[in-house]
């Protein structure tokens, strides 16, 4: 909070199973932006929360206290619930249920929309049949289509995207002039995903590999920045020593450090790899980070997902197949100041569309409204 002042009691309450874990970005900027303009009053977590203690206190001194173990008895003292993926949503349901709590929930990718599968349509019917729920969020146009089509009584918020730390947009903040080609010698890349399968198929870590192999084989001197639960070794490397950096799981200040030195950032993800009917969004909220630090951004889109990006000028949108990708990146470096102008566009686009206004702006809307229908 800015001052002294007790917050104004919202009577919402946040609920989640992994906050406040510093690598869940988006989490952390949707709720710890909420908890400081007052419009929830705490949040309660499944997730043990003294593991995590001193790192969030330490970069969330204002708002730890409001972080709470999760407790069902308090939920009686609540107005509304907000509460970010099916799989929460679908397992707060009971208690929210035996304490007449409203709900607006935000359908992410991944957390167990896995739409069309029987698991997941079994967790909509009953989350989205519930008449404690007062809106559902959705961030994919497919997401959006699919619940308007089979659940039409549903009062349906689509907005593209997720919350992204206000640290991403102060002034000057992504705009670079070091990039390969236009004076720096070795091309940096990223590769930034949680680690959710040994051999990270459903992220293309293998094809991610493989595109840097094909790039050092058309002769550019290139260097790889791998992010999130990969260590070397996970897959055949050897060949690549001295070519890849592993950093680990990072929170956003440490991320941000790694992004904003690298000139792109690579996101070769599957569909359907997880699961028959798994999916991420689009892009991924690593790829729009490294895309507001500055780095161009290229990434897959297989299930056509896209609505906010142009392939070829502000993102290059790719298969996933790591030949084509090294020959678009290719032709990109090719083209004079090519990552430099890809870049600077993808940045645009992504300040526009995933600042405070568009996304945390736009979710404060979403609650107030279902406050007021909840009384």
């Amino acid at each position: 909070m800015s001052d002294d002042r007790a917050p104004r009691p919202s009577g919402v309450v946040a609920l989640d199973d992994f906050f406040p874990h510093l690598s869940t970005g988006f989490r952390v900027a949707e709720f710890t932006w909420m908890l400081r303009h007052e419009l929830i009053d705490r949040v309660m977590t499944t997730r043990p929360i003294q593991p995590v203690a001193k790192a969030f206190s330490a970069a969330y001194p204002d708002v730890f206290d409001r972080v709470l173990a999760y407790d069902p008895g308090l939920l009686s003292r609540s107005k509304l619930a907000w509460i970010d993926f099916l799989n929460n949503a679908a397992h707060f349901l009971p208690d929210l249920q035996a304490h007449g709590v409203p709900f607006v929930v935000t359908l992410y990718p991944g957390g167990g929309l896995d739409l069309g599968s029987a698991p997941a349509s079994r967790k909509l019917g009953a989350v989205l049949s519930s008449p404690l729920l007062r809106s559902a969020i959705t961030t994919q146009p497919r997401v959006t289509r699919f619940v308007r089509d089979r659940f039409p009584d549903v009062v349906v918020h689509e907005i593209i995207g997720l919350a992204v730390n206000p640290g991403y947009f102060g002034p000057g903040a992504g705009l670079r002039t070091d990039y390969f080609g236009d004076g720096k010698r070795v091309l940096d890349v990223a590769f930034v995903a949680h680690r959710y399968r040994a051999d990270g198929a459903d992220k293309g870590y293998g094809t991610f590999l493989d595109t840097i192999r094909a790039l050092r084989e058309a002769g550019i001197p290139v260097h790889a920045h791998i992010v999130g639960g990969f260590s070397a070794g996970d897959l055949p490397d050897h060949d690549l020593d001295g070519v890849l950096s592993f950093h680990g799981v990072l929170d956003t200040l440490a991320l941000k450090q790694v992004l904003s030195t690298t000139d792109m950032v690579i996101s070769p993800n599957r569909p359907g790899v997880l699961s028959p009917r798994a999916f991420d969004g689009f892009p991924t909220g690593s790829v729009i980070e490294a895309g507001l630090c500055g780095a161009a951004m290229v990434a897959t889109d297989e299930l056509q997902q896209n609505v906010l990006f142009r392939d070829g000028r502000n993102i290059l949108i790719v298969p996933p197949d790591a030949q084509a990708i090294a020959e678009r990146v290719i032709a990109l470096i090719r083209s004079p100041g090519g990552i430099r102008r890809m870049a600077r566009a993808g940045l645009a686009v992504a300040r526009d569309a995933y600042g405070v206004d568009a996304q945390l702006w736009s979710r404060r809307r979403v609650l107030e409204e279902a406050l007021e229908g909840a009384g």
